[in-house]
């Protein structure tokens, strides 16, 4: 019983320490600049396709390929969708693309389906195309040294 009387402040204390905050807002940078968020920001720059370079690799585990070509005006809806055009197993071997990962043919309990399962129709979702960018925040994230 009295543990529970010591133990109520002292975690009383720590989650209102965790509650105030460690800075003050003029010292957080936001990707908007000096633009107040009132206020419209300009429009950023359209990097460049990178599908000119190598193919970016990956950088862990289990990520989406990244698109090695334009692919912007590709329609992807309900009735079409043009990735697949390529991309899908019927046609990828003619057109010299890679196929789609048998786990697109896979529903949630495993089952093979014989068209694409309808959580990884929308391949944007996942995969971008490459561009030539610099990181919009420095970090020391590294590749998976396993998969290169």
């Amino acid at each position: 019983m009295n543990s529970k009387k010591v133990m109520l402040p002292f975690l009383a204390l720590i989650l209102l320490s965790g509650a105030a905050p460690l800075h003050s807002a003029e010292n957080i940078a936001t990707m908007r600049g000096s633009t107040a968020i009132n206020e419209t920001s300009a429009i950023p720059e359209n990097k460049s396709w990178a599908g000119k370079s190598e193919r970016i690799s990956r950088a862990f585990d289990q990520q989406p390929p990244l698109i090695p070509h334009k692919s912007q005006s590709f329609k992807i809806n309900l009735s079409e969708n043009r990735c697949l055009s390529c991309h899908g197993p019927e046609t990828s071997k003619a057109k010299g693309a890679i196929s789609v990962s048998e786990s697109h043919f896979m529903d949630r309990d495993g089952k093979r389906l014989e068209n694409v399962s309808a959580a990884r129709y929308f391949c944007t979702q996942c995969h971008v195309e490459q561009r030539d960018t610099e990181p919009l925040v420095i970090n020391e994230f590294g590749p998976d040294s396993k998969l290169h």
